[in-house]
């Protein structure tokens, strides 16, 4: 508040003493008495006229010793102008708190660096005056939420990283807007380095001063889980699901027998594993943790390090995943080779029992079992099998298209491969069924055919549609048995010129894939590109609906403000689950210097006045040292004077 004010009010106390001249002129005052003497009437108008001199000469020495003990005591209680009202007419200020996640960690002493920045804030909210214009706020990677003074007692952080970028933007924007003279933005932070990665850091205009307030920790002891990814969550007899957890040591020391659990619920019940590891400062140490699970079905759970160190929000990773058996694919070999290298599904079963990595559901998982068909005596029991591939069959009997009738429009997929042993003839029983998307021409189509044409919208080719991912131009046919005509409701897959290589057909609840070529290397190179895998599989995950299936789990990381980590159901959509987990930048707590963080930012670095500097930084005044500000001459001064006075009064007084 502008007025005058004390540095040391207490001094005032020392005012009392004004009450010692009064006792002196009290005790000492002189005291007539009446004596008879001669005739004074002639002198008796001239003492009446002295007397009444000498009675104001008094009072005027009495209130001068009063006032020079007032201004004494004054003088030690170190009087100032407060000029902060004025000030702060012409101020503007933007007060911005990080609530991070990497602000709940702790010290020593237990205290979050979060309330170390409410306690800077407090104090540079004590700096400031009624008439700043002043904008408080609350900053994470979701942004700025502007509070009142009054919110702050319930400010708490939450489990977003941090994003210096978008903090300083928001408050450049808000101080574009100001008409005031002096802006000025104060952020209270663990600077930490991560946060100036999520955006651009851009410079902040002249006329802006930027003040920083580092309230992060200098050696910070932290663990944790970076990461918890299922990779392998097939159900087959001769592997197990697997987890895989990547541990990583934020701080310089080791960290020794580390126990890393993982606990899982589903429809096997309560599963827990356990690991003790090392983990070397500074690095990562990759852990794997092997489930027996033998039932289908969604498993939700949580990995977790028993650990005591700075953050403990990073100590624990959500998972959820779905566990299954892999889809069951039929080869029916038409032709069967002298060596396994040479049998007609050889790179076809290659191909199928790859294993690839999951992520989000997205696996391609097949469990293949190949028959020789060199007899045609009939199909096992189809009810078991997703997908049936002929490859090169040489007949197929009434009974057989009968059976596989039964199974396409039961829900099964086939695809068919031709080769010199398919004829129209060879496959009449599946014609006679109308499973197949049209009919064969009589003769084979020799020459160097290359697809020329694709239906990119559809569901196995889409993927082919960046040539980034497999060029469909590249694959080349020396011989092909094509399609003579397609039925009504055929999508053809590829053609070659006028020749179609490919095409599908739905029929019932299943679908019958005819490819014009074989599955060997007898009519095409494909075998031997790389486009051979892909393709390949796309189509046989297409036929087994793997494409079509949505993953019941989605993953994410925390975004906004009050996002719960954890797992929980998706609103509104019944079946589907969402993982919340903690941004692993977080947890890295090295910090970038206010230094390095001001070079970044630009902006006029702010140059304070003497009391402000030392009011921030929390400094106690010595009591020998000045302020600018203070009036202390002007009182020695008055005291000066008032001493001069009263010497020279008291000289008249008592003459």
């Amino acid at each position: 508040m502008q007025g005058l004010s004390l540095i040391h009010a207490g001094f005032l106390a020392a005012g009392l003493a004004v009450a010692v001249p009064v006792v002196i002129h009290l005790l000492f005052r002189q005291k007539t008495r009446t004596v008879p003497i001669g005739s004074v009437r002639f002198l008796h108008q001239v003492v009446r006229e002295h007397r009444r001199r000498r009675r104001v000469r008094q009072w005027i020495l009495l209130a001068l010793r009063m006032l020079a003990v007032l201004l004494l005591a004054l003088l030690f209680a170190r009087p100032y102008w407060d000029a902060s009202q004025r000030r702060g007419f012409d101020q503007e200020v933007v007060l911005l708190v990080d609530r991070s996640a990497s602000m709940a960690a702790k010290n020593g002493r237990g205290e979050t660096s979060f309330d170390r920045a409410l306690a800077k804030l407090r104090g540079e909210l004590s700096l400031l005056d009624a008439n700043v214009v002043l904008h408080v706020g609350l900053c994470d990677v979701s942004g700025v939420e502007e509070i009142s003074v009054e919110k702050l007692s319930t400010a708490a952080t939450n489990a977003a990283a941090s994003d210096f970028g978008l903090a300083l933007g928001w408050a450049r924007d808000v101080l574009a807007q100001s008409q005031r003279s002096s802006k000025r933005i104060v952020l209270i932070s663990d600077l930490q380095r991560t946060g100036l990665r999520q955006t651009t850091l851009e410079q902040l205009p002249e006329g802006i001063e930027l003040q920083l307030h580092d309230v992060g920790e200098t050696l910070a002891r932290n663990v944790a889980i970076e990461s918890v990814a299922a990779v392998h969550t097939e159900i087959r007899p001769d592997a197990q699901v697997r987890m895989r957890v990547i541990v990583r040591n934020h701080g310089p020391l080791p960290v020794r027998q580390l126990p890393v659990r993982c606990d899982l619920e589903g429809p096997a019940g309560k599963l827990t594993v356990s690991k003790q590891i090392d983990v070397a400062g500074h690095g990562s140490t990759v852990v794997e943790l092997p489930f027996e699970i033998q039932q289908d079905g969604l498993y939700r759970g949580q990995v977790t390090l028993t650990v005591e160190d700075t953050l403990s929000i990073d100590n624990q990773r959500w998972i959820a995943f779905e566990a299954r058996h892999p889809d069951r694919v039929l080869l029916i070999d038409g032709e069967e080779g002298r060596s396994v290298f040479t049998n007609e599904t050889y790179f076809l079963e290659t191909a199928l029992r790859l294993h690839t990595e999951e992520s989000d559901g997205q696996m391609r998982s097949f469990e293949t079992e190949r028959i020789a068909w060199e007899s045609g005596e009939g199909f096992p029991r189809l009810d078991g099998y997703r997908a049936v591939v002929l490859a090169n069959v040489r007949r197929l009997s009434a009974v057989d298209g009968q059976r596989m009738n039964e199974y396409v429009r039961g829900g099964g997929s086939l695809l068919i491969f031709a080769g010199d042993q398919v004829t129209p003839d060879s496959l009449a029983a599946l014609q006679e069924h109308q499973l197949l998307p049209g009919k064969i021409a009589n003769t084979v189509v020799s020459g160097r055919l290359r697809v020329d044409q694709w239906d990119a919208k559809h569901a196995a080719l889409a993927c082919f549609a960046d040539p980034q991912q497999g060029d469909l131009r590249r694959v080349e046919f020396t011989k092909l048995l094509p399609l003579e005509s397609t039925a009504a409701e055929c999508h053809v897959l590829l053609q070659t010129g006028e020749h179609i290589a490919a095409a599908e057909l739905t029929v019932g609840r299943g679908r019958c894939l005819y490819f014009g070529s074989t599955a060997d290397r007898d009519w095409t190179d494909l075998p031997r590109t790389p486009m051979y895998v892909p393709l390949v599989r796309q189509l046989l995950a297409y036929l087994t609906d793997q494409l079509a299936e949505r993953s019941a789990v989605a993953s994410r990381l925390v975004a906004k403000p009050h996002d719960p980590i954890g797992i929980a159901p998706v609103a509104g959509d019944e079946g589907r689950w969402l993982v919340t987990n903690l941004d692993p930048r977080e947890s890295a707590l090295d910090r970038v210097t206010p230094e390095e963080f001001q070079k970044l930012a630009g902006g006029k670095v702010e140059k304070l006045d003497e009391a402000t500097q030392i009011a921030a930084l929390g400094i106690t005044l010595p009591s020998d040292r000045l302020r600018p500000e203070e009036i202390w001459t002007v009182i020695v001064w008055l005291l000066l004077l008032t001493l001069v006075a009263e010497l020279l009064l008291a000289g008249r007084v008592h003459a």
